[in-house]
């Protein structure tokens, strides 16, 4: 992953190491729960991949309002490219506050609602 000029982790070197360590135990957790340690797979769309390369990893509790939750690694998820730019695109601004609304769009994923219930 590249860490372009600008980016809100790289004002320094720790919050860098620690957003990738952050990344890299969602993709692991990933590939252990849904993947079946072969493959990282897309919660949305069951996309499965070998590499994270097509993958993001998505924060349930957003960086900006849940800075306590930042580097958790069990609030993450992983999308595809695709399903996470849809995510955005259709709540916008309001996910920020309504960590709610990833379960609406995941159709009701288990491991979030439970994530987000124990986490209020």
């Amino acid at each position: 992953m590249r860490f372009k000029k600008g980016n809100r982790w790289s004002k320094s070197g720790r919050g860098k190491l620690r957003y990738t360590t952050w990344r890299r135990m969602v993709f692991e957790l990933n590939k252990r729960k849904v993947g079946l340690s072969k493959y990282y797979m897309c919660v949305k769309c069951n996309k499965k991949r070998k590499t994270t390369r097509v993958l993001h990893a998505h924060h349930i509790f957003s960086w900006n309002k849940f800075e306590s939750k930042r580097y958790d690694s069990k609030n993450g998820v992983v999308l595809c490219v695709k399903c996470h730019n849809k995510f955005h695109r259709k709540y916008k601004y309001e996910a920020l506050d309504k960590p709610d609304l990833l379960v609406e769009y995941l159709n009701g994923n288990k491991a979030v609602k439970s994530y987000i219930r124990e986490n209020k």
